[in-house]
């Protein structure tokens, strides 16, 4: 039984703890799904410049030289850029000759990550052991100028037949690549790199820098309700006022947070504008769902405290209801308090380092962009200062 080693090159933060999570299993599902006849192994090593590379050439190049460096027999590099071919997002690519591969994360979205990333990663690697067999076998009649049999390119076909991966044969740029899947049609390609980028950048993981905002918020909203006008109002607006304020609130604190803290990506040399729109629609979408967080957590707390400390009698009385209080009035008016206090909170989020915002918010690949155009807008300032 023959040995063949496979060398999986993430970069750091999330395609990282992907590539570990799947360094102990891999060789089982190789086993299974490309050959019993071969002893697998898989070596995970980190570099860097896999998140940093802007085009698919750069992170093959770099593949190929760790490939050789390490001496695998076949290297797949797993990065959080977003790779695109003309409009079409790749999700990933093979080169059969040179025995090497690459994985787009962001252009599988969000859940099931894991799942998805290691059905394409076993076919990739599929195609370039079938690839090297066949050369082995010094190939087939029946084997045709891209390296795959007829018969091995419809079960490609099988393999994504109710997915969006769609596989080309040609790119619109001109790359030559064995291996090429994309995603169709575009409009979805489109929502899931958004997904995807915004999962890489774990929303989820700035609420906790943001304690001493959520304290204000809560110390003005509580204020707030111990007079009888939160109250009042509560019972008087009508659902649409609600969901208005919630999303006035939520968007005033976006805004706030993305100027403060000068998280929008301004133009700048090799600065693609495509590129730039969705890194920037990516922080957008990144600090809505921190915010959403942040907001329903804001409500849990003030819907506690009207339960405990506002009376049923009391509330009816003094907020004009005709009718006996409700759980859904309790719920209006945490609601309302919530809306209130999120619009007193976005002012604290200035009290936060910019670098500490950016570090928690951001994944790797981001938060290395940001850096890059950064220093690069403060070079043009200085030479514009000196000219």
């Amino acid at each position: 039984m023959s040995r063949l080693t496979i060398g999986l090159i993430p970069c750091p933060d999330t395609p990282e703890k992907l590539a570990k999570s799947f360094k102990n299993k891999l060789p089982e599902f190789l086993s299974a799904k490309v050959s019993d006849q071969v002893k697998w192994s898989v070596e995970v090593t980190t570099d860097p410049l896999i998140g940093s590379a802007e085009d698919t050439q750069e992170l093959m190049e770099e593949t190929e030289s760790i490939k050789k460096q390490k001496n695998w027999d076949f290297a797949i590099c797993l990065t959080d850029l977003p790779l695109f071919d003309d409009k079409d997002l790749v999700v990933a690519d093979g080169d059969y000759n040179r025995q090497i591969g690459q994985i787009s994360i962001p252009a599988f979205g969000s859940f099931p990550l894991t799942a998805r990333i290691r059905k394409v990663l076993l076919q990739v690697v599929k195609e370039l052991h079938s690839h090297q067999s066949n050369n082995n076998m010094k190939k087939t009649a029946a084997t045709t100028k891209e390296g795959m049999s007829d018969r091995e390119k419809g079960a490609v076909s099988r393999q994504f037949l109710f997915s969006l991966i769609r596989r080309e044969h040609s790119t619109p740029m001109g790359k030559k690549m064995d291996l090429h899947l994309v995603i169709r049609p575009r409009f979805q390609a489109k929502l899931r790199v958004l997904a995807g980028m915004t999962y890489a950048n774990r929303p989820w993981g700035i609420i906790p820098s943001f304690k001493p905002v959520v304290a204000v918020a809560f110390a003005t909203g509580a204020y707030g309700l111990i007079f009888p006008t939160l109250w009042k109002l509560s019972g008087a607006f009508e659902l649409f006022r609600f969901l208005g304020l919630m999303v006035g609130a939520i968007f005033s604190i976006v805004v706030w947070i993305i100027v403060s803290h000068n998280l929008w990506e301004k133009p700048a040399i090799n600065n693609d504008k495509a590129i730039r729109k969705l890194y920037n629609r990516t922080t957008v979408a990144t600090l809505t769902v921190a915010v959403l967080c942040y907001y329903i957590t804001l409500f849990v707390l003030f819907l506690l405290t009207v339960l405990l400390f506002v009376p049923p009698d009391l509330f009816q009385s003094l907020g004009g209801l005709s009718e006996p209080v409700s759980f859904w009035n309790y719920t209006k008016l945490a609601w309302l308090a919530t809306s209130i206090a999120t619009f007193a909170g976005s002012i604290g989020v200035g009290l936060e380092n910019e670098e500490m915002v950016r570090n928690i918010m951001y994944g790797y690949r981001q938060s290395q962009r940001s850096k890059y155009y950064r220093g690069q807008q403060d070079e043009e300032s200085n030479e514009t200062k000196d000219g």
